[in-house]
């Protein structure tokens, strides 16, 4: 639908037509009109009420009469949109059924759960809401299992749906094994590689918190991370340009976004 306003503030001008083209419009599954499964009869419009129809129909000129006939036409309406739900609901039931796979979830299993729970102030829609991995330590029937949340910190009813679990994709650690070389592996030279470090570069032993640092002209702000050094006490605030450490930085990262997605679960506590 058009609406005039570049800013979109004159909704209010158009939200009675809406309301009524919403109303009056056909409904594919129920096979009526909104308005005529509330009321039982159909509105007329602008057009139906500025050209002559004619008289009324001489068993409608008595009030009780029309209310009566009215009522009929509803309960006929009714007892047909319900009917038509009946056999959507249905049709969408066969339809999943013929798609669903078996379940391959089993005792030891380790799984992501889904948990629709936000804390006030965050937008679900933003939020992660796969949390874990658990692992499974017993089934409950065909369709509910038992998880072993202690030490997880999180603080949740262990018995779940299996509908809200999904396997969580193990990668292949052992690699197929291929024909060898046959060679003398006494032969072979010792592992002499020493990392080349310049006389003022630190090795870096851990990261363990970060804050944000100056900003650009740009508007960009650089973070800072605490760094822990090896072999000296003290760590010191680095700029994030300023650090050769990505695996330690990306586990820091890693886990501080664990850490974030946790912080913004609402436990069934706090519901």
């Amino acid at each position: 639908m058009y609406v005039q306003d570049l800013d979109q503030r004159d909704w209010d001008e158009y939200a009675e037509r809406i309301t009524f083209a919403i109303n009056t419009a056909h409904d594919r599954i129920r096979g009526e009109t909104p308005f005529y499964m509330v009321h039982g009869w159909d509105p007329r419009s602008s057009l139906e009420a500025v050209i002559p129809v004619g008289s009324t129909r001489r068993h409608d000129r008595d009030p009780r009469r029309w209310r009566y006939r009215i009522q009929r036409y509803y309960q006929q309406v009714r007892e047909q949109v319900n009917q038509r739900l009946r056999e959507a609901i249905s049709d969408r039931a066969d339809l999943h059924n013929q798609e669903i796979r078996p379940h391959q979830i089993e005792v030891g299993s380790r799984l992501w759960l889904y948990l629709d729970r936000v804390k006030e102030g965050y937008a679900k829609k933003l939020a992660h809401l796969w949390h874990g991995p658990f692992r499974i330590v017993e089934k409950v029937g065909e369709h509910a299992v038992k998880l072993e949340i202690a030490g997880s910190g999180y603080h949740i009813f262990p018995m779940v749906h299996v509908t809200k679990l999904k396997l969580v994709k193990e990668s292949t650690i052992n690699v197929e094994s291929q024909d060898r070389l046959d060679f003398d592996e006494d032969l072979l030279p010792g592992d002499s590689w020493i990392q080349d470090r310049d006389p003022d570069e630190y090795e870096v032993e851990k990261i363990t918190d970060m804050r944000s640092g100056r900003r650009t002209r740009y508007g960009r702000i650089y973070r800072e991370f605490l760094v822990h050094w090896r072999g000296y006490d003290d760590p010191t605030w680095v700029d994030e340009a300023d650090l050769n450490c990505g695996a330690l930085l990306h586990e820091f990262l890693r886990d501080r976004t664990n850490h974030n997605r946790f912080g913004v679960m609402q436990s069934h506590e706090e519901s």
